[in-house]
């Protein structure tokens, strides 16, 4: 009898050591790629046209941040000439009306001899103001010209990389 008892025992645990992993893998077999999933092919297109993207991106931030810094640079400029300018400008002012006040009948003579000094004084801020502009102008077209020859030497090597990239992404299926 623990013969047959054993026999039965033996033949149950075979029996279901077989039927147990298949009954476990009931769940929904593996399904095939669909058919409009992206390739390899085609994810690495995209991955080079994102990559361009994102460099013309960086290309226009940088000469539009040029062009912010050169724009704050010249109204820089003109907002300290035309202070310096209101400044000898009112000086010249209050000196003529101090001159008024000492010369109150002064001659022509005097009157120029006062004026010379003035004017002089006004053309060579006048000249020192057209050299700090034309200083300025010439500064600011150097670094656009150097930021367009850095920008076009970086766009050649990119689209060289990007050449390289495109001819080692896998061939269409």
């Amino acid at each position: 009898m623990l013969r047959k008892l054993m026999l039965v025992l033996g033949g149950t645990m075979l029996a279901l050591t077989i039927a147990l992993p298949a009954s476990a893998s009931h769940a929904t077999p593996a399904k095939p790629p669909h058919p409009n999933a992206p390739t390899p092919h085609s994810l690495c297109l995209k991955a080079i046209a994102q990559a361009n993207k994102t460099f013309n991106a960086q290309q226009r931030a940088a000469t539009k941040a040029l062009h912010v810094t050169q724009r704050a640079e010249r109204k820089a400029l003109r907002d300290a000439q035309k202070a310096a300018r209101k400044a000898l400008h009112d000086q010249q002012k209050a000196d003529l009306a101090a001159f008024k006040l000492a010369h109150p009948n002064a001659t022509d003579a005097e009157l120029a001899a006062f004026r010379a000094p003035q004017k002089a004084a006004t053309k060579a801020l006048h000249t020192a103001q057209k050299a700090a502009r034309k200083a300025l102008r010439d500064a600011q077209k150097a670094a656009r010209k150097a930021l367009h020859d850095q920008q076009k030497a970086a766009r050649a090597t990119f689209h060289a990389q990007q050449e390289a990239a495109r001819k080692a992404c896998p061939p269409k299926p």
